[in-house]
């Protein structure tokens, strides 16, 4: 191709001979079919001798390869149909726990406020962001016509529907928990073991948060110092420095996929507890508990499917489901999250049949706290 570079400055008036048209370029694309992620590698050439002014010397460039073909619109309503399914699955469990304490009123005390807190968040929080695109976006992106010839706007619709029910539904149970607690005869004690169980897991919480970050600094300096060490050596890499590609190494974009791993773990607080209630009461439903870590567990593994089936993993359409920005995705992740989720459930299971102590050895098992009595001695 014959390429064109524009040589007026910002204060000159352009004019007509005031662009430099003897420039080749040359580009090598992937194959169009490739399912593998490819580069389009080229360069970049004048036409002029080298004792002209406007002469420069050989460019390399490379670009990473982004095809948009009718895959990408199917993965798309793949994605909002599993959201769907999987949101609706959530209102199932959350509905069969509310119907599992009014039968057995005496456990609401023994569930985690903190538990029900971080998954009520979780389903507010995406109802908060998406608010404006529910209500205002009109005239926007979400009346596009795709090529598959649905609206959608209206899966939109029914996602953030069925998400505000799942939001309602937990938030009823918080307020139960949180009225049992205040209504119950051992009020002091419950607290007591409530607020424990937070003062460990909030630092674990905490730690975790500054590991991402500085995980997500060390990747994203170690990127750009490659960028810059590729363009030295003469190859002029284009990169990417849209919003959304500054965002995804941004701080806030850490915050979000860690936010994500605590969703993962939701069942921390509840083990917590039950550890130092020592009490073998099923307080969760095994629905509820083994439910919802199916369903945190399920984008993981389609994460798993899509990366290995798509030609590009972060392709230009909207990520739906399973989004990079709102957890971690790779085939670590994907394996060891699944894995912790379940060992999680299994830890549960365990301390509501056998009591909240049974993971440690037994002579932990039964420890308490002696007050000392005085001791009068005879004279």
């Amino acid at each position: 191709m014959v390429g064109c570079r524009n040589l007026d400055s910002e204060n000159e008036i352009p004019r007509a001979d005031s662009s430099d048209c003897e420039v080749l370029v040359t580009f090598d694309f992937p194959p169009f079919n490739s399912k593998k992620a490819g580069y389009i590698k080229g360069s970049i050439n004048s036409t002029r001798e080298k004792s002209d002014p406007l002469y420069f010397e050989h460019l390399d460039l490379r670009s990473a390869a982004s095809y948009e073909d009718g895959s990408s619109i199917w993965r798309m309503d793949v994605e909002i149909i599993m959201v769907i399914i999987s949101t609706t699955l959530s209102c199932v469990f959350v509905a069969l726990q509310i119907f599992h304490v009014k039968r057995h009123p005496d456990v609401l005390p023994l569930i985690s406020l903190a538990m029900l807190s971080i998954l009520t968040l979780g389903q507010l929080i995406p109802l908060v962001l998406n608010f404006e695109a529910l209500f205002l976006s009109k005239s926007s992106g979400a009346n596009i016509w795709l090529e598959s010839g649905r609206w959608i706007e209206a899966n939109e619709v029914i996602v953030r529907v069925t998400g505000m029910v799942a939001f309602l539904l937990q938030f009823r149970l918080l307020q139960s928990i949180w009225s049992a607690k205040w209504a119950s005869g051992n009020q002091k004690g419950l607290w007591v073991v409530e607020k424990k169980a937070l003062f460990v897991a909030l630092p674990l919480y905490v730690a975790g948060a500054l590991v991402a970050v500085t995980f997500n600094w060390w990747m994203w300096n170690g990127k750009n110092g490659a960028a810059r060490s590729a363009s030295e050596d003469g190859a002029l890499v284009l990169m990417d420095y849209s919003a959304t590609s500054y965002q995804s190494h941004s701080l806030w974009e850490a915050l979000k996929s860690y936010s994500g791993l605590v969703l993962d773990g939701f069942l921390l607080p509840q083990i917590l507890l039950n550890m130092f209630w020592n009490s073998r009461t099923s307080a969760l439903a095994c629905s509820f508990y083994m439910g919802n870590t199916f369903v945190r567990l399920l984008p993981h593994a389609y994460d798993l499917y899509r990366a290995h089936n798509y030609f590009h993993h972060y392709d230009a359409s909207f990520i739906y489901y399973a989004n990079p920005g709102e957890d971690f995705y790779s085939t670590a992740w994907d394996v060891g999250i699944p894995l912790g989720g379940l060992v999680f459930a299994l830890i549960i299971f365990l301390q509501q049949r056998f009591g909240g102590r049974c993971i440690f050895p037994r002579r932990f098992r039964d420890l308490q706290v002696y007050e000392k009595v005085p001791v009068t001695s005879d004279s």
